[in-house]
């Protein structure tokens, strides 16, 4: 009983001293009836564990400390609890990141160093003290060097000549952007890799500048390609560029591939069969708001894969903040940094079987009629679910202990680009009107996205099944 009762000993006088309770706390051997005393004037704890009230707790303590069918005794006390918090400034504003249920994931992991994403897009600022200890093999497609910085003068107002091209850094930010460093955000994959490929720019761009973006990804041996960009209008897949996308999806990690994805893309309308977004080894993300409903640019078809929030708050070069950042290309990266968690997690799986994870895994809307394979033109086969995810991974892992071991951010809503970076909660003034899949039976194997129809408003029990979900949870262009 001696480690007991120095135990008591630092609880009388403890340094900074902690807020005494008139009460004792017991815990009963095994196999042992409680006391008479206790059953009279204590409350159980549960199992074999009492609180016991007491005038002179220290005093009590070490009297009941010393008896047989006593395994342990001391007084109660309030203890200084507090969640870990993340002491990223801007990851309160994270909305997506609790509506998803991400905190859940991080009491688990943060990621690995060695799960790689690969980000092909347009500047990337290396510099950003939130990006940077996360890059590895920087590259350039265009200048064929190892800088992917921002250009000067690159989608800039005209007659303006600095940096405005803040696309890349914010879709880099989303996926890994470092956890408790003090500045910026929490990327999904906090502690994942990040390789940066600059491919888009203001101009038109060359095939071949394509099919080395995609070879560098390879060469780094990435679990992850994001691409929040596609073409700006119907373009079949390049024959070549869908060779080097299929290699990358089956030759790096030593034969387990990367999973590809794109984003759907803004123009609201219908993606082909013969697009790039419909490659086999495509997944594509087509983006909803922080309620669940369906964005009104995004592009839709019978090719749709998966949807995801559009993550509003992210980087911009320089060390800034976005909360005007949006579209498709705001919603692939938490796809894509999802993926990378899991690969983090269970280093084994191959790309196709990460794909299909996430698509088994996903939300359906209750918001819409889906077709007899269980997809939907606007939602694809559902909205990404972190949580079924983490239960499939880590089936020991419970919402209690992930909620005593991770941060409560304060999320503000997330809003299509037009309203982003509201810091209160956006509300509903009338349902949006949505589309029912056409029931055609073809499997997806692409992407597509969020449009309205003239259906007619959502019913009363639709819009409540949707305010359910939200309580829980040149010829080429950017996305975004």
């Amino acid at each position: 009983m001696l480690p007991q009762l120095m135990f008591l000993v630092s609880l009388a006088a403890p340094t900074p001293p902690l807020p005494a309770l008139p009460a004792i706390v017991i815990v009963l051997e095994a196999r042992v009836e409680p006391p008479v005393e206790l059953r009279s004037r204590g409350t159980s704890l549960g199992g074999r564990s009492w609180r016991l009230p007491s005038t002179d707790p220290v005093t009590d303590a070490r009297a009941w400390a010393v008896r047989p069918e006593v395994a342990a005794a001391e007084p109660d006390v309030l203890l200084p609890h507090r969640r870990h918090a993340f002491n990223d400034p801007e990851y309160a504003s994270q909305w997506y990141l609790e509506s998803l249920g991400m905190p859940a994931l991080f009491a688990v992991t943060l990621g690995d160093p060695k799960t790689r994403v690969a980000v092909i897009d347009s500047g990337i600022d290396i510099g950003c003290q939130d990006l940077t200890l996360a890059v590895f093999s920087p590259y350039d497609a265009l200048g064929h060097d190892d800088d992917p910085s921002p250009v000067p003068g690159d989608d800039c107002p005209s007659g303006q000549t600095g940096i405005c091209d803040l696309h890349g850094t914010a879709v880099s930010g989303i996926v890994a952007a470092r956890a408790n460093n003090g500045v910026g955000i929490v990327g999904l994959c906090a502690a994942c890799t990040l390789v940066p490929i600059r491919l888009i720019s203001d101009t038109q761009t060359a095939l071949s500048d394509d099919v080395r973006a995609f070879e560098h990804a390879i060469a780094a041996d990435v679990a992850v390609i994001n691409n929040s960009w596609g073409f700006s209008k119907h373009v079949p897949a390049p024959p070549t560029l869908a060779a080097v996308i299929h290699r990358a999806a089956t030759e790096t990690r030593g034969g387990k591939g990367a999973l590809v994805i794109f984003a759907a893309g803004n123009d609201d309308r219908v993606l082909l069969d013969d697009e790039i977004e419909a490659l086999d080894d495509v997944l594509c993300v087509s983006a909803v708001d922080s309620y669940g409903y369906p964005t009104a640019y995004t592009n839709r078809g019978a090719t749709v894969d998966i949807s995801a929030p559009s993550a509003t708050v992210s980087l911009a070069p320089g060390d800034g903040i976005t909360k005007t950042f949006g579209g498709t290309s705001a919603a692939a990266p938490v796809v894509a940094g999802l993926a990378a968690w899991a690969v983090s997690v269970d280093p084994s799986l191959t790309a196709k079987a990460l794909r299909e994870l996430l698509v088994t895994t996903a939300l359906p809307s209750p918001l819409v009629t889906r077709d007899a394979k269980g997809h939907h033109d606007t939602y694809g086969y559902g909205i990404v679910d972190p949580g079924a995810l983490l239960k499939t991974l880590v089936p020991a892992a419970t919402a209690e202990v992930a909620t005593e071991a991770t941060p409560e951010p304060t999320p503000e809503a997330g809003a299509e680009p037009a309203s982003a970076g509201a810091t209160e909660p956006a509300t509903i003034a009338e349902p949006p009107l949505v589309t029912t899949a056409a029931a055609n039976g073809s499997a997806a194997s692409g992407c597509g996205a969020a449009h309205q129809s003239q259906e007619g408003p959502l019913g009363l029990a639709s819009t409540l099944l949707a305010l359910l979900w939200a309580a829980r949870t040149g010829l080429r262009r950017r996305s975004a």
